[in-house]
C-alpha cells in the first residue's frame, strides 16, 4: 500500500514538473474589445495562454493615437515570438513615435508566467522535485 501511494505521488509530481515545461504563458487581450485589459490590469479576470514552444517572451503594447481632438489609448497583451527584453527584467520599455500623432510603447518580458500582466507566483521546478524525491524514498524504503 505504501509503495502504491508513493508511486501515485511521484506520477502527480512528475506531471506538474513537466506541465510547466519550457513554453511561457502570457495574457492575451486588447482593451479595444475588453476594457479590463487596460491598466490597472487585474490578472484574475483573464486566463494565461500557452504561447507554444517557440515563443519565449510576453509583450505589452500601449498604443496612443490622437484622433478627433482626443487621445485614444489601447492596451494590447500578447505572446511575443520576437522582441528585446528591456532593462530591469522587462520593466523598462521602448517608446516609439510615429507620424500622424501615434505613440507606441513596447514592453517585452520573459522572467515569469504572465509577466505582461500583474505579478504572478511561479513555483520553481526544484521545489516540485522535493515531493518526488520523498516519494522515491518511500518507495525504496520497503527494500531497506
Amino acid at each position: 500500500m505504501k509503495s502504491l501511494l508513493a508511486a501515485a505521488f511521484a506520477i502527480i509530481t512528475l506531471y506538474f514538473i513537466f506541465d510547466s515545461g519550457s513554453a511561457i504563458k502570457c495574457y492575451e487581450c486588447n482593451s479595444f474589445f475588453q476594457s479590463d485589459c487596460a491598466d490597472w490590469f487585474d490578472n484574475k479576470t483573464h486566463n494565461l495562454v500557452d504561447c507554444g514552444d517557440e515563443v519565449k517572451m510576453c509583450r505589452k503594447i500601449v498604443q496612443e493615437v490622437y484622433y478627433n481632438d482626443d487621445w485614444d489609448v489601447r492596451y494590447i497583451r500578447q505572446c511575443a515570438a520576437s522582441g528585446e527584453v528591456g532593462d530591469n527584467e522587462g520593466r523598462s520599455c521602448k517608446d516609439r513615435t510615429g507620424t500622424y500623432r501615434v505613440k507606441v510603447r513596447y514592453c517585452h518580458c520573459n522572467n515569469q508566467e504572465g509577466c505582461n500582466g500583474a505579478s504572478n507566483i511561479k513555483v520553481p521546478a526544484l521545489l516540485l522535485a522535493v515531493p518526488l524525491l520523498t516519494s522515491i524514498g518511500l518507495f525504496f524504503s520497503k527494500y531497506l
